[in-house]
């Protein structure tokens, strides 16, 4: 679920002008947050034998549907600590998980808005993996290990800013 925090994108723009040192660490303790729900996520994407048999690469193929390769899949799982471009509502985030792949994304939407075709019954029956998270939190890979995480990336990427801003203010302290 998204927080809202206000303030954190200056805080480390200033951590970026007058502490480089701060900056590192901020980011660093957000990866260690981070780390662990991508490693699970990238345990919870399936291999390429235990995925559909027409969802594999074919010699000859020139469509455009993509095909399943799991070291790509695995590849495209990942995070990031750099906030992002503000939304149309002018939001930001501050950090980031995310799966690249276009086989991944679909392995792990599968099902979310029509848990009865006929794609998904195949899917579930060949390669399982259930789905975690509730409507647009709900996943096989990458939802269901932030689901399973039980909020300590969000709580560890929170705890990182507030433990920077305290450390700045610290240092910014003035003595008479």
């Amino acid at each position: 679920m998204p927080v809202e925090v206000k303030g954190a994108i200056e805080l480390r723009k200033a951590l970026r002008a007058y502490a480089p040192d701060l900056a590192k660490l901020v980011t660093k303790e957000m990866g260690f947050a981070l780390r662990p729900v991508a490693k699970a996520a990238r345990g919870y994407a399936v291999g390429d034998s235990q995925i559909l048999s027409n969802w594999r690469p074919k010699t000859n193929s020139q469509g455009t549907f993509p095909t399943y390769n799991a070291k790509a899949v695995d590849a495209g799982i990942g995070y990031k600590t750099s906030p992002s471009k503000s939304n149309t509502r002018g939001f930001r985030s501050l950090a980031k998980l995310f799966n690249k792949s276009a086989a991944g994304a679909i392995y792990e939407t599968a099902g979310r808005k029509t848990p009865n075709s006929v794609f998904v019954q195949n899917l579930n029956n060949k390669a399982g993996g259930s789905m975690k998270g509730s409507q647009k939190m709900q996943g096989r890979v990458l939802y269901r290990a932030y689901e399973e995480n039980q909020g300590k990336a969000q709580d560890g990427v929170l705890r990182a800013i507030e433990q920077a801003r305290v450390r700045l203010n610290k240092r910014s302290k003035v003595v008479n």
